[in-house]
């Protein structure tokens, strides 16, 4: 007969530190596989489950996540809240925090942004936290979840500066600025123009502002011609063909993100145009097809396994201790990124 996962108890001496990760190390299985014996869930072999469970009696893990959420009154589930799932980033990201949410112990609850689907997953009785991606949530909404003290961590997004509410963000900024300087230092172009992204997402917004300043920076004129929208592969293109249309003077095309560059390139080739040999492409956040084309893209590398995982621990920890309700969370600093240089800027890799 099998045992409930709730009955699994530790030495007196247990570590408050061992992660799952560890127990599944000494098991010699995947984390996966310790999420399912925890939670009683999935198939599983006798003989697995019973190396599991002596793992955890020998590392003196504390209780599952699962088994807290019945002393505790929890539900054993996080919320994620999304603007979309439509595009190559955010499906590879979703695959990320799920995961992470598995090996943590916790089933995701995912949502697109509405207020039906807010009421649903801010419930107590429905998630234990949230994490809110960029701009899923507006203003007004996440001032009335920080004052009901709600579990909840913004991903891709820091909060309003008078909110105290925990941030994982990356350095939009820093990848812009580097992708143009390299464009005016290794390849020599001037004419440098944008594809912006949404209105009110804070990643698209920095990325326009870092645009703009490392022109300046560099003395480079800000053609306001030259910055058109580019929300998705579609509209770049169409906004590419409307420069080229206008015979616009331009040498380089950075996209807000790599599906605004990957639809620029299109539009360039319809049009004969060379890439890199006339037009210089650069986008940002290394999706999948991007080191795939040809020529291969040129973008800026966001740690997304990172932010991801990073995301998933620190609002675990936020429900378990209490800390969104005592107001002790505070902000992570943004993360690094990458220029991943290949050949659609003109380099030869």
């Amino acid at each position: 007969m099998k045992s409930s996962p709730q009955a699994v108890t530790t030495n007196s001496g247990a570590r408050p530190s061992v992660r799952m990760e560890e127990v599944a190390r000494h098991a010699g299985v995947s984390p996966a596989t310790v999420s399912r014996v925890l939670n009683d869930r999935g198939k599983c072999s006798a003989k697995t489950r019973e190396r599991v469970l002596a793992a955890i009696r020998d590392l003196g893990y504390v209780a599952n996540a699962a088994a807290r959420s019945l002393a505790q009154g929890r539900t054993g589930s996080l919320g994620f809240l999304l603007p979309t799932i439509g595009t190559e980033f955010m499906s590879s990201f979703l695959q990320v925090v799920a995961s992470a949410a598995t090996e943590e112990g916790y089933d995701l609850l995912i949502a697109l942004r509405s207020e039906s689907s807010l009421r649903r997953m801010l419930g107590r009785h429905n998630t234990d936290g949230v994490l809110i991606f960029g701009s899923a949530m507006g203003e007004a909404s996440l001032r009335r979840l920080a004052a009901e003290g709600f579990p909840a961590l913004l991903v891709y997004r820091t909060p309003p500066p008078d909110l105290s509410l925990p941030s994982i963000a990356i350095d939009n900024e820093a990848g812009v600025r580097e992708s143009i300087e390299h464009l005016i230092q290794a390849h020599g172009r001037r004419r440098i123009a944008f594809l912006r992204g949404p209105a009110g997402n804070e990643d698209a917004g920095r990325r326009e502002e870092a645009y703009r300043a490392t022109l300046v920076r560099h003395g480079l004129p800000v053609d306001p011609r030259l910055c058109r929208s580019g929300l998705s592969a579609e509209e770049a293109r169409a906004s590419t063909m409307a420069w080229l249309r206008e015979q616009a003077e331009l040498d380089a095309v950075v996209g807000w993100c790599d599906a605004a560059a990957i639809g620029a390139m299109d539009a360039l080739r319809s049009e004969g145009r060379g890439v890199p040999a006339d037009v210089s492409v650069v986008g940002f956040d290394d999706i999948g097809p991007a080191r795939h084309l040809d020529p291969a893209l040129t973008t800026v590398r966001p740690p997304t396994e990172l932010v991801g995982r990073l995301a998933v621990r620190e609002l675990v920890r936020l429900v378990q201790s209490g800390a969104a309700q005592s107001g002790a969370a505070e902000p992570q600093p943004r993360l690094p990124v990458e220029l991943v240089v290949r050949r659609s800027c003109g380099c030869s890799r």
